[in-house]
């Protein structure tokens, strides 16, 4: 057996350069932490931008580190589904709209949501300034943008204030807006934190109408996990959340900062900076607004889930089975994170 005198001697060696002994030892030191650190992977429900800057400056700034885990977070996409990913145990976390985990639930699908990116969800109908839609009723002889898995609940949405599929004209879309920038509809439905600051960097003026406000009530990019991770692992979650939210306060305070670390670091290639500062400008609301600025980033609440369940069963009829807001929602993780305060310090 060496000796550790031996064993530094011998083999702590790199390009000819010797560590010394205070060195090596700092060197053992991290690398016993490192094997110590839980590994936590999320699926993202998109490709890796300042959307999702919060977790990724959580993992800069050293926020999961300091609570012993080790952050993957993996990049998302059209093809990828974060519920069906978590549910079958190949990751432990996901985020998707708050509704889609109701009607998950009600599937049988055993997941949870623990807490949320948007208080309100960043989708909405972006219309011309010069002729703007900023109601239901005023869609009816329009023709509007909308990618096919967000059709359903809008046309509910359309039944519910007295219209019909038939009075709007409906056209598939994929996340590129020129669509509506060269007149050839009157409405897209996307992301008003993407797609409309798009629109607005190639000088589109443009009206902005959340489908949260329209009636559509969600939490946006709602984090979750199954039960069983929930009931086996309460801990760990609670100290990978109380990182993260510590990630989403630098974001809040820091959407420059945020958008530069996304572009030249964490995020898909070939980002645009000025386009990723203003998205993380203009998500700022959206996070830190509603009951954030009340009880903290990232709260979720039952009130909000018992709207959500109500209007899927009784008014969009997308959902059979009778849920609880506890049946899809916990905010035991966000109160054992935050300790009763308001903020994280």
């Amino acid at each position: 057996m060496f000796k550790r005198r031996q064993f530094l001697q011998g083999g702590m060696f790199a390009g000819g350069a010797v560590l010394s002994l205070s060195s090596a030892s700092r060197l053992l030191s991290r690398t016993a932490q490192a094997q110590s650190f839980e590994s936590v992977d999320f699926q993202l429900g998109w490709v890796k931008s300042v959307q999702f800057g919060g977790h990724f400056a959580a993992i800069e700034n050293g926020y999961f580190a300091e609570e012993g885990i080790e952050a993957d977070f993996k990049t998302g996409g059209p093809n990828i589904d974060p519920i069906s990913l978590v549910a079958s145990g190949q990751v432990m976390l996901g985020d998707a709209g708050s509704n889609d985990i109701i009607i998950a639930r009600a599937q049988g699908t055993p997941i949870k949501a623990f807490a949320c990116i948007f208080q309100k969800t960043p989708f909405a109908l972006m219309s011309l300034k010069k002729s703007p839609i900023l109601s239901v009723p005023e869609m009816a002889g329009k023709t509007i943008a909308i990618p096919d898995f967000s059709r359903p609940p809008i046309i509910a949405l359309l039944q519910k204030n007295g219209l019909s599929e038939s009075d709007v004209t409906f056209v598939p879309v994929g996340t590129d807006p020129a669509i509506l920038a060269t007149g050839q509809v009157d409405g897209y439905f996307g992301y008003a934190t993407n797609q409309g600051i798009i629109l607005q960097e190639r000088g589109v003026e443009i009206e902005i109408a959340y489908t949260y406000d329209l009636g559509l009530v969600e939490y946006g990019n709602a984090f979750f996990t199954t039960d069983k991770v929930l009931e086996t692992q309460s801990d760990l979650l609670v100290r990978w959340l109380r990182a993260d939210i510590k990630g989403w306060q630098f974001a809040v305070e820091n959407p420059e900062e945020t958008a530069r670390l996304m572009v030249d670091t964490y995020g898909q290639r070939g980002l645009d900076l000025e386009a990723q500062i203003a998205e993380a400008k203009a998500q700022v609301e959206l996070i830190a607004g509603g009951l954030a600025e009340e009880r903290g980033l990232c709260w979720i609440s039952e009130e909000v889930f018992a709207q959500s369940i109500d209007l899927l069963a009784n008014d969009f009829a997308a959902i059979e089975s009778a849920l609880e807001p506890s049946d899809v929602m916990t905010a035991a993780i966000l109160e054992a994170a935050y300790q009763g305060a308001t903020r994280i310090s």
